[in-house]
């Protein structure tokens, strides 16, 4: 939890850089020692593939903004797996894949290499990863652009401040992949041709996943929690400790928002999101064999004191912005008269007529 309260700032100064490096002596990276920062000047920089194991390590480039400094792979994908207590930060840069491989990979060193490949059941140890202001591209061919796995078992994740670009899928955790501390995806824009955000299948994330103030837009599903549908991934379910999904603006192509086919130990709480859908409509799958929804929110879980077309002083529980159900108004207290339903067990009691940007919940009455 205490990832959710740190700011970054960003300035061309070499002030904090252990090393700096140019497109000319890149490859001087895997020589960079532990607990160290390596600083990137700005400018393109080629490379067949760049693995990042064992050490903690911070990347930071050097340009105003992420597309100054330019990590393009022509082969493979850019690799990251600290050990055990370690954290590797990547911040201020863009990594475009040019092959069929993710962007990125968080992933256990030995497999490829030592033909250790780990069956089901099967998960190896790996630290912490912060991606912060980044731009990563994976949209040249059918690919994951940041994947978490698979078969490890992750300390924490934390993606923010970033523009992921997919030709598949934006963010997987997984597939067969446990988090046993928290993931936050926040602040990010997620394009995908097919799926923004999965969890899944088979992953575990035991603590916490915040998934907030994401402007996600996807070709199939906008956020995905278990297995995919087809029939391998029978009977590898996900499992989850506690899971916020709130502020996001979700779009897709075929109007499913959310697909939640995990197992939710806790409690889930949905809100204050913008659900585009497809422009017309709203679909969500959960699986009420799997979730149990006493355990699932799609509402403030207390009442909060907002503005409502301008006008201080309105206090209430709050849902969700569906772009199908907008109306009846009656009391003209921007929450829709009639629950939006979202299941036969699950509704949502608050569903607004408005985005919730336009509440200004945090102004001064």
């Amino acid at each position: 939890a205490g990832f959710l309260n740190v700011t970054y700032t960003y300035s061309d100064t070499l002030s904090d850089c252990t090393i700096v490096l140019g497109p000319g002596n890149f490859t001087n990276i895997k020589n960079a020692p532990s607990n160290s920062t390596v600083c990137l000047i700005p400018g393109e920089y080629q490379v067949k593939a760049l693995d990042i194991a064992n050490k903690s390590l911070t990347i930071r480039g050097l340009g105003s903004q992420p597309g100054d400094v330019k990590i393009e792979l022509t082969k493979g994908s850019l690799k990251l797996a600290p050990r055990g207590n370690e954290t590797i930060v990547i911040r201020n840069l863009s990594v475009e894949s040019r092959t069929n491989s993710s962007a990125i990979q968080i992933y256990y060193p030995g497999g490829a290499r030592s033909g250790a490949r780990g069956g089901r059941g099967v998960v190896y140890d790996i630290g912490g990863v912060i991606l912060d202001n980044l731009l990563v591209n994976a949209t040249n061919a059918i690919s994951t652009s940041v994947q978490v796995g698979p078969h490890i078992t992750l300390r924490s994740f934390v993606l923010r401040n970033s523009v992921i670009l997919a030709g598949d899928t934006g963010v997987q955790i997984g597939p067969h992949s446990s988090v046993t501390g928290v993931i936050v995806i926040e602040n990010n824009t997620i394009r995908a041709n097919k799926t923004g955000i999965q969890v899944g299948p088979g992953a575990s994330v035991v603590a916490y996943l915040r998934i907030s103030y994401n402007n996600i837009t996807a070709g199939r599903i906008g956020i995905q929690m278990g297995p995919t549908t087809g029939p391998k991934e029978k009977g590898s379910p996900s499992g989850i400790g506690i899971l916020e999904v709130i502020e996001n603006t979700i779009a897709s192509n075929t109007s499913r928002v959310i697909e939640i086919r995990s197992f939710i130990t806790y409690n889930a709480s949905i809100y204050l999101n913008t659900f585009l859908g497809d422009g017309s409509r709203v679909t969500f799958h959960i699986d009420t064999r799997l979730v149990n929804t006493s355990v699932v929110f799609f509402n403030t879980p207390n009442e909060r004191r907002y503005w409502c077309n301008g006008i201080p002083g309105y206090v209430s529980y709050l849902g969700n912005y569906y772009v199908d159900w907008t109306q009846p108004d009656n009391d003209s207290n921007c929450i829709v008269d009639i629950p939006r339903t979202i299941t036969k067990e699950l509704v949502d009691a608050y569903p607004l007529t408005t985005a919730p940007s336009s509440f200004c919940l945090e102004c001064q009455l």
